[in-house]
């Protein structure tokens, strides 16, 4: 009885352990599967807290360079730099496309506005390879969707007229989209009456379209498109730059450009560009261009600057240098513009590869001659030069035009610049008229009355008479600026 009772309580004890052996092992696998499920949980919570600290921290960076661009904006609008009659800009990053209008016809848009904009502006959209049109802003609304009459330095969705902007002709083309992304609208008066609207003479008003962009470059320059606009903006635009010139002797001059280097560059010389004249002015004033000094102001299209920044003496430009905001072009970028076909449409193949400026002279050898030999309408040297593609100068050309056309004894009239050797800011307008001897008197006084509500920079007109000067044989090939004979 024992023995049995014995063996009984084995087999229980045995049948117990395989019992147990069973429940351990099923409580293993089960550890190993709530252990991996909280990994797993563990994993995704930890994506989860880098996903919202990348975007909490890209929201801060958001409102960082938003900021910055207020800032810099701010600057811009209330400084003493500020682009002609500019109150306001904005880059437009938003078409839309479902957005309805009030008015049938009309375009929406959206961005952020850097200065005061008011409804019922007539106003400038700049898109495209430096193209300029006008609109009205018609509506305002706020971030809060509210119509406002005006609106200061924050988001809004602006409802503006198709004005002038081009119609496609081909029923093809997106009709629905004739604002591009990132177009600029602004009050800047911009430049009027002159071939190129898009660039020459952009130096004295400001260069606006360039300049809205350049704000808003910290927040948008890693989109490709945004960079493209930038670029395209630079292609259109006119710079000033700071040049020491030399006599050379027989009359010729050398100009030297300023190379400066930047701190993520230190040693690595830029070519320093200004995209307003009174920018560079102050940076003059400011101790910029006092060592080998003194350096004159020189205005140069971007072609000249591409040549100047890839000389065996520059890396490159730098645009606006001290801010309010600075971008660099270094030269491998220079090389892939002017192959761009921006560029050689607007310049021509090559343009890009030699640099011309005129100093001291016409461009014209025989006339620059005929003018030392003949002299000017002063006593002292005077030097010669072609008149800058100015607005002074497209406004002074237009009432050339207007008062010569209504003059039948005027045959042809050439404008030249004087600058005394000894004095190089009286500079005047040259006349050379082509008329009567009887009537050349009259139509000098004529000519200068509507020639002088235009005069800004140069305030001096003096006249020639064309038949004066042929004690030496006058130049065949001149590009007279007015003229009723075939040129």
């Amino acid at each position: 009885m024992a023995l049995f009772g014995k063996k009984k309580k084995i087999e229980e004890q045995n049948g117990e352990t395989a019992e147990n052996k069973e429940s351990n092992s099923v409580t293993e696998e089960m550890k190993i599967i709530l252990e991996a499920r909280e990994e797993e949980q563990q994993e995704r919570q930890a994506k989860a807290e880098e996903r919202q600290q990348a975007q909490e921290e890209a929201s801060k960076k958001e409102i960082f360079m938003e900021e910055q661009a207020r800032q810099a904006a701010g600057k811009i609008l209330e400084g003493d730099t500020i682009p002609t009659g500019m109150n306001f800009f904005v880059v437009c990053d938003e078409i839309p496309l479902s957005a309805a209008p009030e008015k049938e016809g009309n375009i929406i848009v959206r961005g952020n506005i850097r200065g005061t904009v008011k409804a019922g502006s007539d106003v400038y959209l700049y898109q495209g390879r430096g193209n300029k049109y006008k609109v009205t802003i018609e509506k305002i609304r706020n971030d809060s969707r509210e119509f406002v009459d005006e609106l200061s330095y924050g988001r809004a969705e602006l409802e503006i007229t198709h004005g002038d902007l081009p119609v496609p002709e081909n029923p093809d083309e997106d009709a629905s989209r004739p604002v591009q992304r990132f177009a600029v609208i602004t009050d800047a008066i911009g430049i009027e009456d002159m071939e190129d609207a898009g660039c020459r003479g952009m130096a004295i008003a400001g260069n606006p379209r360039t300049t809205a962009m350049l704000c808003e470059y910290g927040k948008y320059g890693k989109e490709p498109l945004f960079f493209a606009t930038v670029m395209d903006c630079l292609m259109t635009s006119e710079f000033v730059t700071l040049a020491k010139i030399s006599a050379a002797g027989s009359g010729k001059s050398t100009v030297s450009f300023m190379g400066i280097s930047t701190k993520n560059n230190p040693g690595v010389p830029f070519m320093p560009v200004f995209t307003d004249q009174r920018l560079a002015v102050k940076a003059a004033k400011g101790g910029f261009a006092k060592q080998n000094g003194p350096f004159r102001n020189l205005m140069l299209g971007f072609a000249q600057v591409a040549a100047i920044a890839r000389d065996p003496h520059h890396q490159g430009f730098l645009v606006n240098p001290g801010g309010p905001v600075s971008i660099t072009i270094p030269r491998d970028l220079i090389d892939k513009m002017v192959e761009s076909e921006t560029f050689i449409e607007r310049f021509g193949a090559g343009a890009a590869d030699n640099v011309s400026i005129s100093l001291g002279g016409t461009g014209n050898n025989d006339l620059d001659r005929l003018l030392a030999k003949q002299g000017t309408p002063a006593v002292q040297k005077m030097l010669i030069s072609n008149p800058a593609e100015t607005p002074e100068f497209a406004a002074v050309g237009n009432a050339v035009k207007k008062y010569c056309g209504s003059r039948p004894d005027i045959s042809r009239v050439l404008i030249l610049i004087t600058t005394p050797a000894e004095n190089r800011q009286d500079k005047s307008y040259l006349c050379i008229m082509d008329c009567s001897e009887d009537s050349f008197k009259e139509e000098c006084q004529g000519l200068a009355e509507a020639i002088k509500p235009y005069l800004r920079g140069i305030k001096k007109i003096q006249f020639q008479l064309f038949s004066r000067m042929k004690s030496v044989k006058f130049p065949d090939k001149v590009t007279w600026l007015y003229s009723k004979l075939p040129q």
